[in-house]
């Protein structure tokens, strides 16, 4: 059993004899495989636990069958009846479905862009993210261990071997080792060590590159040292060098039947040593599990918190909220499997003493040459063997109630949706029950879903962050990127995701069908609320629930799409009273991406409309200069926003034309206002005779009085070039100021990846 006070021994000191601080916790890789020991001899009593457990669901028998035929019980029943088993798989096929229903699995935000702008590239990013991950082969092997193992003993662990890979890895306590009485959160785990088997071609992957690896913290004589001595064939259970029994590698061994006759592929076992630095960050080393004289790999602070290395899927918190405290399904039903196996056997072997005679011979000589001889309807029996009679027991009345009573308590302990079930519900059953009955053995809780959606979240951030931020592009990625750019998707884009929102997307029905269902039946009878969008995204996912989302689209297509916002039509309504000359003026905190295609569009009919002769440019002056202002001041505010580059260049390209218009149309209203004046003047000169005595000013010229039409009209246009010029360079400083923003960031982020890398 473990020894709690072993632990005590852990060489984890952030600080060296003098005091000062070391490098890293983990000194040596003699520590090192000294703390692993340690803790492999601390986890001992429950590795006998969890391979209990383990034989159970694979079928053991409930006796020792070795002990019964040393006893002469050698033709007692001994059977599992795979009571275990069922409830597992009816457990599984409730997270099969959690991953099957969902069209995408995870949900993104970009911190480019506005949300009406980009909300169809962000769904396009969740898409191609979601074909990377399902398209990556082991993933659906990955999970439904990850699954399994969560279900059957309420801890699955999930880590990643390598810093840049996005690609998990999925063991349990089996395989990960952490200090006894750990708090239930990956922050409290000072050390976790991983044991993992590398084939030869899958360890030689990470050293191809010898100068790159050496750059990134690999040893790589050591590796090729490891490569040629420690590789095996016989499995963990059968390493030399050992003095402890892996009961849980010996209990896979005899389930694929491979106890001392099984050869493996030949495989080098390694150790990850996580190891939580005085600062917060998480040290990653990796060694041989035996012989080992160096680390083969080692980066002090590689990660910046644990969850970056590993993940814990945790069925609550235990009994005292560590997470060796933790129980999974195995534990709850291991005394009702076992006993229920038992009376069963029990049960079988009283129908076959029923259905028997019970003979008994008076010698040895008789027993020797006891035979029945049969003589067509009769049956003649040796001599010296009496028949007795015996009461047999009423197996109805003994053991049937108690099996019984163990199926009751059984389906209690592992039904917690709902007291109904098809063998418990009422027979007046509504629509409901009945729904529920048919869907009884393909539900999960609800605390049962959140509880996994909990670590699932985490999980997904950080494959949505490796694949975002790695510098090493495997094809996986690489093919990712190309997508998004077939589907106008930039990488810049992809770059801005703001990982840390990075979300899982939880299905209908919490695993079950049939609850979807319900669940989309009663969106379906209020769906007169929602938009054209939301009715044809209820009816593909009716559909798809059905079929599959792959053969919804071939009732109900995916239609890619921009959801019109409540600023567009806010726009719509602007532009009208922009087109009567109404200066509106531009609230900062507008969906500015919104607005300006808009405002662009009646730019553009206003100039076209000029440009055909179906407009008089006097009468549409008012309109050109208060959306020439207004569509100014918007392309601002959306200079300042990346995202919106093509636009803003778009806009500014129209305002030129704009600008080019008004004062086109100033000029020719100043032409028209002076041949007004000189026709004015010439009416005025014939109707003054010459030489009138009646008239001292007779041919004196008239002197010329501005009209008030012609200030007016020099002032009008003096204020619209000031507020040209005014607007232009407003706009230039903005655009500057952002531009210089942007290239000062870029500069920043840089010199943090220049120092980072320096610091690696």
């Amino acid at each position: 059993m473990s020894n709690l006070h072993e632990l005590d021994g852990l060489e984890l000191s952030p600080f060296d004899e003098k005091g000062k601080r070391v490098e890293s916790r983990l000194r040596d890789v003699k520590s090192a495989i000294s703390i692993f020991q340690t803790l492999l001899r601390a986890d001992e009593g429950s590795s006998i636990q969890r391979m209990r457990v383990d034989q159970m669901f694979d079928g053991a028998a409930p006796y020792n069958q070795a002990e019964l035929t040393a006893s002469g019980q050698g033709l007692k029943t001994n059977l599992n009846f795979n009571d275990a088993q069922r409830l597992l798989d009816v457990a599984l096929s409730a997270y099969v479905d959690l991953d099957s229903s969902l069209e995408k699995l995870v949900e993104v935000f970009s911190t480019e862009g506005e949300r009406g702008a980009a909300d169809e590239m962000e769904g396009i990013v969740a898409e191609e993210l979601t074909h990377l991950i399902r398209s990556w082969p082991e993933y659906h092997s990955s999970y439904l261990r990850l699954c399994t193992t969560f279900i059957k003993h309420g801890v699955g662990i999930v880590y990643f071997d390598s810093p840049d890979d996005w690609r998990f890895k999925v063991g349990g306590f089996s395989d990960f080792l952490i200090p006894r009485q750990t708090p239930a959160t990956e922050q409290a785990i000072t050390i976790a060590i991983g044991r993992r088997n590398y084939s030869l071609d899958e360890l030689f992957q990470f050293i191809q590159n010898e100068k790159a690896a050496t750059t990134v913290g690999w040893n790589v004589p050591a590796v090729k040292k490891a490569m040629l001595k420690n590789v095996t064939t016989q499995g963990r259970n059968n390493m030399s060098g050992t003095t402890m029994t892996d009961y849980e590698a010996l209990q896979a061994e005899a389930k694929n039947n491979d106890l001392y006759v099984g050869i493996q592929n030949p495989e080098v076992s390694l150790l990850h040593f996580w190891v939580k630095e005085i600062d917060g960050t998480v040290t990653h080393c990796i060694a041989p599990e035996k012989d080992a004289s160096d680390f083969l790999y080692q980066k002090v602070s590689r990660y910046e918190t644990p969850e970056q290395a590993f993940i814990f899927f945790t069925n609550g918190v235990g009994s005292n909220g560590t997470y060796h405290s933790v129980r999974g399904l195995g534990q709850r039903i291991f005394s009702h499997v076992q006993t229920s196996n038992r009376l069963r056997c029990q049960q079988i072997d009283g129908a076959m003493l029923a259905s028997s005679v019970m003979l008994q011979p008076e010698n040895q000589r008789a027993l020797d040459e006891l035979q029945f001889t049969f003589y067509g309807g009769y049956s003649v029996m040796s001599p010296n063997v009496k028949i007795v009679e015996k009461a047999i027991p009423n197996l109805s009345t003994s053991v049937v109630p108690a099996l019984q009573d163990l199926s009751q308590q059984l389906a209690l302990n592992t039904d917690t949706v709902s007291p109904y079930g098809a063998m418990q519900s009422s027979p007046y059953r509504n629509q409901m029950q009945v729904v529920s009955d048919m869907d009884v053995s393909t539900r999960l809780s609800g605390a049962s879903i959140n509880l996994f959606y909990a670590s699932w979240n985490r999980l997904m951030r950080e494959i949505v962050r490796r694949v975002v931020t790695s510098k090493k592009q495997d094809s996986f990625v690489k093919e990712f990127y190309a997508r998004c750019a077939k589907r106008n998707v930039d990488a810049s884009f992809i770059k801005s995701l703001d990982v840390t929102r990075t979300r899982a997307i939880k299905s209908i029905g919490n695993g079950s069908m049939a609850n979807r269902l319900v669940a989309l039946r009663e969106l379906q009878a209020m769906s007169s609320q929602f938009d054209d969008i939301g009715r044809r995204n209820l009816t593909r996912d009716l559909v798809s629930t059905r079929v599959g989302y792959d053969l919804a689209d071939r009732y109900v297509p995916n239609q890619e799409g921009e959801r019109t916002a409540t600023d567009t039509k806010i726009a719509i309504f602007e532009n009208i009273q922009l087109q009567v000359g109404q200066n509106i003026p531009v609230i900062s905190s507008e969906l500015h991406g919104q607005h300006l295609p808009v405002h662009m569009q009646l730019a553009q009919q206003l100039l076209e409309a000029i440009n055909a002769g179906q407009s008089d440019p006097q009468q549409a002056l008012p309109a050109l200069q208060a959306v020439y202002q207004h569509t100014s001041e918007t392309v601002q505010y959306a200079g300042g926003d990346p995202a919106l580059g093509s636009m803003v260049s778009s806009a500014n390209q129209i305002l030129q034309y704009l600008e080019e218009a008004i004062n086109n149309t100033m000029k020719a209203l100043e032409k028209i206002q002076r041949d007004q004046q000189q026709q004015a003047q010439a009416q005025q000169d014939q109707m003054t005779p010459e030489g009138d005595p009646m008239n001292p000013q007779a041919g004196q010229p008239m002197p010329q009085q501005p009209t008030m039409t012609d200030l007016d009209l020099k002032m009008q246009r003096a204020q619209v070039e000031m507020q040209i010029v005014q607007q232009k360079a407003d706009l230039d400083m903005s655009l500057r100021q952002r531009k210089f923003d942007q290239e000062q960031a870029m500069k920043d982020a840089q010199n943090a990846l220049r120092f980072r890398d320096f610091e690696v």
